[in-house]
């Protein structure tokens, strides 16, 4: 497993950012559950993590697109973005291999 940051670093409500390798990775926190994405929007490639949460759903800063943090899926477009295999252990995020 690959440790991506700190659980405190993720605010509530937002996104941030970590890049592993060649991969840009979207974590968020809502309710208190942390959630990680492929941070590059598929239709224009900006990164979803400066995106503004609405319910479980991150929205595109660029053009609106919306993705369900939990699943990748726009319950609007019907596009799926990656979603990437966490686990929370001691305050910390890994990314599961």
């Amino acid at each position: 497993m690959i440790e991506l940051c700190k659980v405190d670093d993720i605010p509530e409500g937002r996104g941030y950012r970590v890049k592993v390798e060649d991969k840009h990775i979207a974590l968020f926190k809502i309710e208190g559950d942390i959630y990680a994405i492929n941070a590059v929007c598929p239709h224009a490639g900006a990164f979803l993590d400066s995106g503004f949460i609405e319910d479980f759903n991150v929205i595109c800063p660029l053009h609106g697109w919306d993705f369900d943090v939990r699943t990748g899926v726009s319950p609007s477009y019907g596009v799926k973005t990656r979603c990437y295999p966490i686990e929370v252990k001691d305050g910390a995020v890994f990314l599961k291999d």
